[in-house]
């Protein structure tokens, strides 16, 4: 892949001149994830699970016995089910079963392109084949991608975002600018990825959508967060009803799945049965 420098320079070059090459170069790029390797932390976590195909070809990791009620979780971009591997261990001591699915172009699910729509098809999609699912957890993209399925139907008690954006059009503002696109043609970038989706930005922005979603939610969110803004968690906290905003601090975008305040208080969310009462503040 060409340096960050050298994309950066072609998309605000043919940005100001042929914007039209500049726009879906950039959508393009922003599609493809990298199948990452998981880190070594992620590895008991991988060495408990068992991989499970969903009849439409998606892939996922699950944990725990069949029966159990069900805690399903969907990770971000270029993310991996094992990065929730922190979470595993309290789930199945509360008496829940946890899946993760992997999401399109991620892991061993099919495809090279993936965005937050295609996510929650694919999430809309392995729901009518999980028995007992009582919550969903998203993280980042997946968190997004959570939201617009709840607008779109679907039903579960219990929602965790960790991370997540408020809407897409901030997001795709962010990755044009990251890519060098120019201002000019930033409205012609959003215009390439809604027509690509066939979904109206309007549709996937969360503080819209929020309103009228009836699940109870926790959004969990870092002050220090350099990929989403925090203002996204609490924008988005603020116009989902009943909605709870849990805030840190020095977690940044990736260490809230391995925190352990994180962990717990998200476990007195789930589970709150099995979880003493006494918790330990967020910096």
């Amino acid at each position: 892949m060409a340096s960050l420098s050298t994309l950066q320079t072609y998309h605000t070059l043919a940005g100001l001149f042929a914007p039209q090459f500049a726009v879906r170069s950039a959508r393009r790029l922003m599609m493809r994830p990298r199948r990452l390797p998981p880190r070594d932390w992620e590895q008991p976590a991988l060495a408990a699970a068992q991989r499970i195909h969903f009849r439409f070809g998606l892939s996922g990791l699950r944990w725990g016995k069949a029966g159990d009620p069900v805690v399903l979780m969907l990770h971000g971009w270029e993310g991996r089910p094992s990065q929730f591997g922190r979470f595993v261990a309290p789930l199945l001591a509360a008496g829940r079963q946890v899946i993760a699915l992997e999401g399109p172009a991620h892991g061993q699910s099919p495809g090279d392109e993936a965005n937050v729509v295609s996510f929650a098809y694919a999430l809309m999609e392995v729901v009518p084949e999980i028995e007992k699912l009582e919550a969903v957890v998203g993280h980042s993209m997946g968190a997004g991608a959570v939201v617009y399925a709840l607008g779109q139907g679907l039903n579960v008690d219990r929602v965790v975002l960790l991370g997540g954006p408020s809407s897409l059009r901030g997001v795709l503002h962010r990755f044009a600018g990251f890519v060098g696109l120019p201002q000019a043609a930033h409205a012609r970038f959003l215009q390439e990825v809604e027509d690509y989706t066939g979904v109206p930005l309007d549709d996937l922005d969360g503080v819209r959508t929020a309103p009228r979603l009836r699940p109870a939610a926790l959004i969990v969110h870092d002050r220090d967060d350099d990929t989403v803004p925090y203002g996204d968690g609490a924008a988005l906290a603020s116009a989902w009803p009943g909605a709870e905003l849990y805030s840190t601090s020095r977690l940044g975008h990736w260490r809230i799945l391995t925190d352990e305040r994180v962990v717990q208080r998200v476990m007195a969310f789930l589970a709150p049965e099995r979880v003493a009462p006494e918790l330990p503040r967020a910096a």
